[in-house]
């Protein structure tokens, strides 16, 4: 009787043993039938070459994180993670930054990664003469020096918290590269990584054909296989999606989406992008230089309204360029809300009147004109300069539409000679460079910024958060930002538009891709459902 326990004991244990086993044999067995299969990826732009000095759209920038690697990247939270640099070290003045790489990383064709192909990237993009397109976003590196070949060392002109993204960027094969022409080089349509996934095959038609990679060194991926199709039309995408031609979509139409959302055989994702639309205003123009003007125009515009008939109600309202899901973002700002009686109110205050009753405000014999750049080619433009023409239109404000179709029309003399006050585009809210680059700089860009807005205060705030070490700190300061730029209106701000995403459900473990980082690499986790 005494033994009872013990035999009781006994069999509990082998029976854990045999189920923890089996439990793990499952697991294991689960976990090796995920490999295999091919995932149809399917756009309508055609791939441009797939290289990282040159690359800056078409679904060949998706590409170069399944292709290559870089020394830091992003995660599904937008934060800094350690990629083929396990670790870094930050000197305490902020300028140099030393990365140490893994050892063993290699090249698709078999030359291990060293530091010299870190330095070779980064110099060819800072060489005028190979003419990156990213040249001007490296520029305060000051030098890169090799220390040995897993240790590379750079040297900054300027210190930043901000520095760790300079290093986001994909490093390509010096061996390959180094003495040859980069822009016409064959490896642009032949492309030579450390990723996940090897190049096999670009053929007439567009498709490109993609291998996993067996010697990743996170471990091969579970997908055999990626093709990425090229179809003239989203009409014709939408077809191949439908007959299962195609299992991944991105920035599908709305009203595809609408129909996918409720459809088993697809998982469907409406992200809130990091890039809003907004109406630039020149403040040196007479009438817009003043900050009450302009706040009774976030009075007069009804930006639910224009939410809901150009995206359909698919957007989120922006009180200002700091996306709510990044550092500096104020959740305190509120919008301005549609006040059309408020609005006529500051208007009549500053000295605007209808004196002749045809339904448009005067002030010493000027009518209140507000002349807008829209970009012809883009209907949601034409549709909220639409929208922005009747809701203005009713307190006594004309808008004047001056559309053109090629950005490069918009030269100094068409400026000129049109004189607008206003430009409607889409800006990008998911950096804190971006948002510095289009409110607080002295620099002129092109087309894409006519104007420059220049507050003293807004622009040492950006230095003073340039500076400081701690992230609390610094979101301190940008919230300081992100109050000031929405008091001031140098823009009314509409809405962080929505991208409208579908996969097919036999695709498992794509979580992590769809947020608002969308890091390709994860792609890589992606499995066939058996």
């Amino acid at each position: 009787m005494r033994l009872k326990p013990f035999y009781l004991l006994l069999v509990a244990t082998v029976f854990s043993m045999a189920t923890l086993l089996s439990t793990y044999a499952q697991d294991n067995k689960d976990h090796t039938s995920r490999y295999g299969g091919a995932l149809v990826w399917g756009v309508t732009h055609k791939p441009t070459i797939i290289n990282p000095i040159y690359t800056t759209y078409s679904v060949s920038m998706s590409l170069l994180d399944l292709i290559f690697n870089r020394m830091v990247r992003l995660n599904s939270q937008g934060e800094i993670e350690p990629d083929i640099a396990e670790s870094w070290d930050v000197s305490p003045d902020g300028l140099v930054y030393t990365f140490h790489l893994r050892k063993g990383i290699k090249f698709h064709d078999g030359v291990e990664c060293t530091a010299d192909d870190v330095k070779f990237t980064y110099k060819n993009i800072l060489n005028p003469k190979n003419g990156s397109p990213f040249r001007s976003l490296y520029e305060n590196i000051k030098e890169i020096r090799v220390i040995n070949p897993v240790t590379v060392r750079f040297i900054l002109n300027q210190p930043s918290p901000e520095s760790i993204r300079l290093f986001t960027k994909e490093i390509v094969p010096g061996h390959i590269l180094r003495g040859e022409p980069l822009i016409n080089h064959p490896f642009n349509y032949h492309p030579i990584g450390t990723g996940p996934f090897r190049f096999r095959e670009w053929d007439k038609d567009g498709t490109i054909t993609l291998i996993y990679n067996p010697d990743y060194y996170e471990g091969r991926p579970f997908l055999d296989t990626i093709i990425v199709k090229t179809y003239e039309s989203s009409e014709d995408l939408w077809s191949a999606l439908m007959r299962g031609e195609v299992d991944f979509v991105l920035f599908l139409e709305r009203k595809d989406y609408e129909v996918l959302k409720s459809d088993p055989a697809f998982k469907t994702f409406a992200i809130p992008a990091d890039s809003y639309y907004a109406l630039m205003y020149n403040i040196h123009d007479p009438l817009l230089s003043n900050t009450q003007i302009r706040q009774a125009l976030a009075y007069a515009i009804d930006v639910h309204d224009i939410i809901e008939r150009t995206a359909g109600g698919y957007g989120l309202q922006a009180t200002g360029p700091f996306h709510p899901e990044t550092l500096g973002f104020d959740p305190e700002v509120t919008p301005f809300p549609y006040d059309p009686q408020k609005a006529q109110s500051i208007l009549k205050e500053q000295g605007w009147k209808d004196k002749d009753n045809d339904g448009i405000l005067e002030k010493d014999n000027q009518r209140f004109i507000l002349k807008v750049l829209v970009d012809s080619r883009n209907q949601i433009y034409k549709t909220i300069a639409m929208i922005l023409r009747q809701q203005l239109q009713s307190i006594g404000i004309e808008l004047q539409v001056i559309l053109y179709d090629d950005e490069r029309t918009l030269t100094k003399a068409f400026i000129e000679y049109h004189q607008p006050q206003a430009h409607l585009r889409l800006f990008l809210g998911n950096t804190i460079f971006n948002i510095k680059e289009d409110w607080a700089t002295n620099q002129f860009r092109g087309a894409d910024k006519l104007w420059i807005y220049n507050n003293p205060t807004i622009i040492q705030l950006f230095k003073e958060g340039e500076t400081l070490k701690g992230k609390n700190e610094r979101e301190k300061v940008y919230q300081q930002i992100h109050r000031l730029l929405y008091k001031e209106q140098p823009a009314c701000f509409f809405y962080f538009r929505e991208d409208f995403h579908a996969i097919s459900s036999r695709i498992s473990n794509v979580k992590l891709f769809f947020t608002l980082s969308m890091p390709y690499y994860t792609i890589k986790n992606w499995y066939i459902k058996k």
